[in-house]
């Protein structure tokens, strides 16, 4: 399994170095330059789900649509038939909700005792040695990723199982050719840019439905500072790590940073294979977007307009540089931990209700159709927060639905009704282009509107796509008032992207470019509604939380 494992994630790895990096001036063929700026890999979770992708035109983004397509297609040919996921009923998970995940750390994962550093014109700037983990570090890094993961059952070992299913975490795989034909994880400008790419994950598996995908990361970044360093008399070790640094440190504070980066981009890589996306790091919940202006509210379609307070952003595992601003330090100096919204993601793969689209509507003993208005039911969810307004030793209040539906045909809105909190904060999540698991996928918008005593409606909020492509998510949206709300789904006949490299996301055609496809398919939604601060006292009893189905009369 490992080599099979490894030669994925080799093509993997060469597919996604590609990226334009930030210049810092000067040339590196010049040793005694320090590196000041650099630009970390948005990429780090398969094209669909992380970074936005870019194009010179129509027919470029066509193609990706269709080769997007066709992956998927002849992924589950492969695997015997559709994904499990989409066979599920309601309160039925195929994997069992006691199961453990089975998680194997596999630090051998590169074969060759070097790695190259790469220009982006294919020119080889250098080969340098790997780095050596030592068992103690391998057991420390074990042993920080296991404490991440701790509230949520999960079992890492440093030997392959040789029974039952596990997911794979490939530490330090580097292995792309010595000759830069397919470039590598840290790539340089001729002019000086740095370019780096600390890990990449199998998937976005939204529930965690596979429990045998899986993962890299790589913290060379590190060992080549180090080796460049003892060579220029420079010390970039030192300014990019954010740890203080002379030549006579240099080894201790090599290994304390590549201990660092590894458990911290680890846990992130792992947690992206168990569903988790960069905006689960955004929080706390109700404080809107990060402080920093990353990501920007004009990412999201339409313009973000909540607050923009989440400053403990960067102290959670899911955040990454070109997500949410994380910097390099972030992940040296600091042992981040979940966010409230990764624990309640986390915890929907356990814990939370599931239901069918078909399950929100029935007929009345006249035979007249009826639209069941369901109530988002509280489910377990630990406390992972070491310190922020949510940190200490009260479980965290979460209620919320997941919901599998599909748009069977263009034109075709979805509705499903929910009973909502005056002053929660309420996140819906649409998934279905971001987990590649789904064949037929649909890219689709959604708008939240609250249902007026005389049956009309007012909109409160809506969103066809954010920073990262291509599924819709209402964000932190506060309920302006207790009562019923209605969830529309609905496929319309665009999508955005950069067509010409400005930044600024264009409006792209569906039908008109042959990718028509996409206005229907499978998706599934999380509901999911918490309060700012999220504490349940102590001997909360869940089960008696529990409401009854109520309908309404649909016209």
């Amino acid at each position: 399994m490992r080599a099979s494992f490894s030669k994925k994630y080799k093509g993997m790895l060469a597919a996604g170095v590609a990226a334009p990096a930030i210049c810092f001036g000067g040339a590196m063929a010049q040793p005694s330059l320090e590196i000041s700026e650099y630009r970390i890999q948005s990429d780090d979770c398969g094209l669909n789900a992380c970074g936005m992708p870019e194009f010179t035109s129509e027919a470029d983004a066509s193609a990706f649509f269709a080769g997007d397509l066709a992956t998927r297609q002849a992924r589950a040919s492969g695997a015997g038939g559709a994904p499990g996921y989409l066979k599920w009923r309601r309160n039925y998970n195929p994997y069992g909700r006691g199961e453990k995940q089975t998680v194997f750390l596999d630090f051998d994962a590169g074969g060759l005792p070097t790695f190259p550093v790469c220009f982006t014109n294919g020119a080889v700037f250098g080969v340098f040695n790997d780095y050596v983990y030592s068992q103690e570090e391998r057991d420390a890094i074990q042993s920080r990723i296991a404490a991440d993961y701790a509230k949520f059952d999960y079992k890492f070992t440093q030997t392959e199982p040789s029974v039952g299913e596990y997911s794979t975490l490939l530490i330090g795989l580097n292995d792309a050719p010595l000759d830069c034909s397919q470039g590598s994880n840290i790539q340089l400008t001729p002019t000086g840019g740095l370019s780096i790419l600390f890990g990449r994950a199998e998937n976005i598996d939204f529930r965690n439905q596979s429990k045998t995908d899986a993962a890299f990361a790589d913290a060379s970044l590190w060992a080549f500072l180090a080796q460049f360093d003892a060579l220029a008399g420079t010390n970039n070790l030192g300014n990019l790590s954010g740890i203080p640094t002379t030549p006579e440190t240099r080894a201790e504070v090599l290994s304390l940073a590549v201990l660092n980066q590894t458990s911290n981009t680890g846990a992130h890589e792992l947690g992206h294979i168990q569903g988790l996306r960069h905006h689960d790091s955004i929080g706390a919940p109700g404080d809107g977007l990060p402080a920093s202006g990353v990501p920007n509210p004009n990412s999201f379609i339409p313009v973000f307009t909540g607050p923009q307070d989440a400053d403990e952003t960067p102290l959670h595992i899911m955040a990454s540089g070109a997500s949410v601003g994380l910097t390099l330090t972030g992940s040296t100096i600091t042992d981040r931990f979940f966010a409230e919204r990764s624990a309640v993601k986390l915890s929907i793969a356990r814990n939370a209700e599931r239901v069918l689209e078909e399950d929100f509507f029935e007929k009345s003993f006249w035979g007249k159709k009826r639209t069941r208005i369901m109530p988002l039911l509280p489910f377990y969810v630990p406390n992972t927060l070491v310190e922020g307004d949510n940190a200490g030793s009260r479980r965290l209040d979460a209620d919320g639905l997941v919901i599998a539906g599909a748009i069977g045909e263009v034109g075709e809105v979805d509705e499903y009704m929910f009973f909502g909190k005056k002053g929660k904060f309420v996140n819906i999540e649409m998934v279905s282009f971001s987990d590649d698991r789904f064949v037929n996928p649909v890219i689709g918008a959604m708008k939240l509107s609250k249902v007026n005593w005389d049956g009309t409606r007012t909109e409160v909020a809506s969103n066809i796509q954010t920073f990262e492509p291509f599924d819709p998510l209402i964000f932190d949206q506060e309920l302006p008032e207790s009562g019923v709300y209605v969830v529309e789904i609905d496929a319309p006949n665009i999508v955005y992207i950069d067509l010409n490299g400005d930044g600024v996301p264009d409006p792209f055609p569906l039908e008109e470019t042959g990718n028509g496809s996409l206005r229907a398919g499978d998706y599934e939604i999380a509901i999911y509604s918490v309060d700012g601060k999220m504490g349940r006292p102590r001997g909360y009893d869940f089960y008696k939380q529990r409401r009854p189905y109520q309908s309404a009369w649909k016209n």
